[in-house]
């Protein structure tokens, strides 16, 4: 019997303090009698707090499977529905550190941090996954393999926000009734929709074409949001469960196949090297991948390729309300504000690939300046001692919110029809051609798209400070970077989550 386990690396901030972490999903067996998955979890620097955000941070765990009697095809693992039946133990009885929260759509669990205002590192805790069906549904066996993927994430909780800054509405950025007063979502806000464009731009051209119902993502509902932009390694775990052909779609902006040994995903630079180490089989067998560097942000994420990785993951994109809903949190707007929450910025552009690298301790710290490298380390600027400036995290404790690379979101302007998005989540499963396709997602990217860039990357320079900061709406109308037939280096991206 075959069992695929999954280490994750990754950075992120403690509410009390910043520092690096690793999130390890241990060696999972199955048991084909009970119908279940067992492997354990642990992470550091965990959360749980009931005062200021009132926010916690948790795992995302979804799980693949492979017949290797069948297709060899990787298909997305459904698991119960009913929290009840997954558990958490810790030295066999059940554990009072963690919960395994399930979610409707089968499509993973929430494995999440319990406790009041407890913040520390979750040793290894042992998970139990009841199994539901697959997606799409195939002939099962004892003898399949599972892959078994985490994701941190954190939660933003359900609550009024404003959006926009207050700086002069003469600009494509938003503003309450053509003023530069900023824009306060409610509750109210959220179940009647914000309406035409007149409702928080100035200008038809910086909103959506028609109106924004209530279905629409405001921000004000909870969601999990990722911790950090998507890294190469879940790049690596990606690519290696699609179909040869998938993976020729994803390579084909470089003009490359997957049965070339040492075929690279993106451009083989600085410390961005996602490759091909075991060749595919043209058309038949895939390619299996690797990377040196999992825990720094995957760059020249075009949009099909982002969108493809979220659904592939249960996740789905943000949109721009939602992004600076997870920058602001609950606190009064301050014009011109970086994620972190003041007007202080400080270029980090001399970055190195170690995990332990100390970068020193700066407010406002961002990972930009006109860098002519790439991304560096996920939460590079937290430390030990740090605070939410000096780790340049948001109220919520998300990391790399502005710089290392752009954002993309849903929102921006110029003609496009972006009101039909929801909060429908990906399902696993992806299109012949490798492509996302849920319902209602843009589908290209570029200009004119439904998708608007965010937070500046890493040689965003000092005459464009704008760009980290949280309501700068400048690329409103798109950018060619993310179109679907180019890979462009400035380009990344996260996934959120309603539940």
């Amino acid at each position: 019997m075959k069992h695929f386990c999954l280490i994750v690396f990754g950075f992120f901030f403690g509410i009390l303090a910043l520092n690096a972490n690793n999130l390890v999903i241990g060696t999972t067996t199955y048991s084909s009698a009970n119908q279940t998955l067992t492997f354990s979890v642990s992470w550091d620097n965990s959360w749980s707090i009931s005062s200021g955000p009132s926010n916690w941070d948790a795992v995302w765990i979804f799980v693949k499977r492979q017949n290797c009697a069948g297709n060899n095809d990787w298909v997305h693992q459904l698991v119960s529905t009913t929290s009840a039946d997954h558990n958490a133990q810790t030295g066999g009885v059940a554990s009072t550190v963690v919960a395994v929260n399930a979610v409707s759509d089968g499509m993973g669990v929430f494995v999440r941090r319990i406790g009041t205002n407890v913040v520390g590192n979750v040793s290894a805790q042992t998970i139990t996954l009841k199994l539901g069906g697959t997606n799409p549904n195939i002939t099962t066996s004892n003898n399949d393999n599972f892959e078994v993927i985490g994701v941190e994430m954190v939660y933003v909780p359900q609550g009024q926000f404003y959006l926009g800054d207050g700086r002069p509405s003469n600009s494509s950025n938003f503003s309450a009734g053509n003023t530069n007063q900023p824009l306060l979502i409610t509750a109210s806000t959220q179940s009647n929709g914000l309406g035409t464009y007149n409702n928080y731009v100035t200008n038809p051209s910086y909103g959506c074409s028609v109106a924004l119902p209530s279905s629409f993502p405001l921000g004000y509902n909870g969601y999990y949001c990722m911790k950090y932009e998507i890294q190469q390694g879940l790049v690596v775990e990606f690519l290696n469960t699609l179909t040869y052909d998938q993976q020729a779609k994803r390579l084909a902006p470089w003009g490359r196949l997957p049965n070339v040994v040492n075929t690279y995903f993106d451009e083989n630079w600085y410390f961005v090297n996602v490759k091909v180490v075991t060749p595919g089989t043209y058309n038949t067998v895939p390619a299996v991948f690797n990377c040196s560097y999992p825990y720094i942000p995957q760059s020249h994420l075009n949009w099909t390729d982002f969108a493809a990785i979220l659904d592939w993951a249960g996740l789905r994109p943000m949109t721009e309300f939602e992004y600076e809903k997870a920058c602001r949190g609950t606190l009064n707007p301050v014009a011109y504000e970086y994620p972190w929450g003041n007007t202080t910025i400080n270029f980090m552009n001399n970055g190195q690939a170690s995990a332990t690298v100390n970068y020193g301790v700066s407010e406002g710290f961002c990972h930009g300046g006109a860098w002519n490298g790439g991304p560096i380390r996920a939460g590079f600027a937290a430390g030990a001692t740090t605070n939410r400036s000096q780790g340049g995290a948001t109220y919520y404790g998300i990391m790399d919110m502005a710089g290392q690379l752009f954002e993309q979101c849903i929102g921006g302007g110029n003609g496009y029809n972006y009101a039909s998005f929801t909060t429908a989540n990906g399902d696993g499963v992806l299109a012949a051609n490798g492509n996302a396709n849920t319902s209602n997602w843009p589908t290209d990217g570029g200009t004119n798209s439904g998708v608007i860039v965010k937070g500046g990357f890493f040689n965003t320079g000092n005459g464009n400070l704008a760009a980290f900061q949280v309501s700068d709406r400048q690329y409103y109308a798109g950018v060619n970077g993310n179109y679907s037939i180019y890979k462009d280096r400035s380009m990344g991206g996260r996934g959120v989550r309603t539940f």
